[in-house]
């Protein structure tokens, strides 16, 4: 799950700019942004990104796609791959088989015995080994010393088409899953209530259902549902390998077209993904929880990631609820009614949720939080937000977008997310443009738009007993 959560400590931003070590060069400034400018260095598309870091991009025939961003600051490097499936592409009775295939990556293949892929990098000093599945992509990443490129290169490129999945191996890892299901959901209020917001907000579409999966389907499951899965999604044209840190692109380029470059294609269609028709009517539902106090979490309909009105959502979040002046700050924990306030939109490809996550104080009720929710929202419609709270939105949200870039991990993460969807790393920069030039009264119009009581979404979860 990703938030949009921002921090408002602008002055720092200064110090980070000014620790950027690559060598100069001219970078044109929009809104205090690099301008999103693509250029052509050999077979290198390069991207301006921060400061005087670039990304260079290029795709391999295969359709595998690498993005290198050299910082030669630390001699180490982080390695990521991401791959364009989730949950999304998954069926009902099927549920889980993305985030259940990312823990079976982690087994043997032709080349290498189980275990000895996480040897290997220890052996090496890998830091921060780990992977993820989200709604829309699944995501293997790894920091190591520079001189160990070789090796994650060829580890990498092996369980990309020669993985192993037996039967053993395939029960282990699903006692595994339901262990983990079982932790962060099923005894986790928070969990819970993620989950049922979800199932109650979508109904035909994939992200009905959590991305762990239900655990009458992994019950189900069998290892050949599980070697189906990695055949069809599992192939280089589905891939983005990110690259940053001590490292010279072209070497990168070389080494991984000669590991990766003989892998076949497989141009697996995403398939027909549901969506949900529009949502006429609010939902609400109330859930006992092992909870000494209230929380309240509501939902908007709103349209994805790639959608022009994605920079007014986020500049949105933050004048609600980034900070301590934020409006929900003043108007929910200031006057004792709640202990937290958050909002945010989670990062989909599909059209997803904006969403309000508040814990009440002892005594306080939901209904009364909700009510404080739709004014403060009444508010946004009906006049135009102040110069200076626009402000100070917009400079929180600058600093949390150079704060996220702060590490080799962080800018991967960064520039992964965005060349796995929208696609391209200068679109999700451009909405970093955007989010400085939004107005007033484009706020107004957006939360007019999507802050429809017609479209939401309400769970309450309640102390058992009460």
């Amino acid at each position: 799950m990703e938030f949009m959560q921002k921090l408002l400590i602008p002055v720092l931003l200064t110090t980070f700019l000014a620790s950027c070590s690559l060598s100069p060069k001219r970078v044109t400034l929009k809104n205090g942004l690099p301008e999103t400018t693509v250029t052509r260095e050999g077979r290198f598309e390069v991207i301006p990104v921060v400061g005087n870091f670039a990304a260079k991009r290029a795709v391999l025939a295969n359709g595998l796609k690498l993005v290198v961003l050299e910082d030669h600051s630390s001699p180490t490097f982080a390695y990521q791959t991401w791959f364009r499936v989730g949950s999304r592409n998954e069926i009902m009775g099927k549920t889980g088989l993305a985030h259940f295939f990312e823990h079976l990556m982690f087994k043997g293949t032709k080349n290498h015995k189980e275990g000895e892929f996480d040897a290997l990098l220890e052996a090496a000093g890998v830091e921060g080994e780990n992977a993820f599945t989200s709604n829309d992509h699944t995501v293997y990443l790894q920091e190591l010393p520079k001189k160990h490129l070789d090796l994650i290169i060829g580890l990498e490129s092996d369980r990309m088409v020669n993985l192993l999945v037996n039967d053993e191996s395939f029960k282990t890892e699903r006692e595994v899953v339901k262990n983990e299901r079982r932790f962060r959901k099923e005894n986790s209020p928070e969990g819970i209530i993620y989950e049922a917001l979800f199932e109650t907000a979508f109904i035909d579409s994939p992200y009905h259902w959590p991305v762990i999966g239900y655990e009458q389907d992994l019950n189900m499951m069998s290892s050949q549902d599980a070697r189906d899965f990695y055949e069809t999604h599992y192939s280089p044209d589905r891939a983005t390998i990110v690259v940053v840190g001590d490292v010279d692109a072209d070497e990168v380029l070389r080494k991984v077209e000669a590991a990766y470059g003989k892998f076949a294609a497989k141009n697996t269609p995403d398939g027909e993904i549901k969506r949900d028709p529009e949502q006429t009517a609010q939902r609400r539902k109330k859930i006992p929880l092992n909870i000494q106090t209230q929380k309240l979490w509501m939902a908007y309909k709103v349209p994805g990631s790639d959608s022009p009105d994605t920079a007014v959502i986020e500049l949105i979040q933050g004048i609600l609820s980034d900070g301590m002046s934020s409006r929900f700050t003043r108007a929910l924990v200031d006057t004792g009614i709640a202990s937290s306030a958050n909002s945010g939109s989670f990062d989909l490809r599909d059209p997803g949720l904006f969403s309000i996550m508040i814990d009440l104080q002892k005594g306080k009720s939901a209904l009364l939080a909700e009510q404080v929710v739709r004014r403060e929202l009444e508010r946004l419609k009906d006049a135009p937000v102040r110069d200076e709270e626009l402000t100070r939105a917009k400079n929180a949200i600058r600093f949390h977008h150079y704060q996220s870039l702060g590490n080799a991990n962080g800018m991967a993460h960064f520039i992964g997310d965005l060349e796995t969807f929208p696609g391209k790393l200068e679109l999700g920069l451009k909405v970093q443009q955007d989010i400085q030039a939004v107005t007033a009264q484009q706020i107004q119009e957006v939360a007019a738009r999507y802050f429809d009581t017609k479209k939401l979404t309400v769970i309450i979860g309640v102390p058992k007993g009460q």
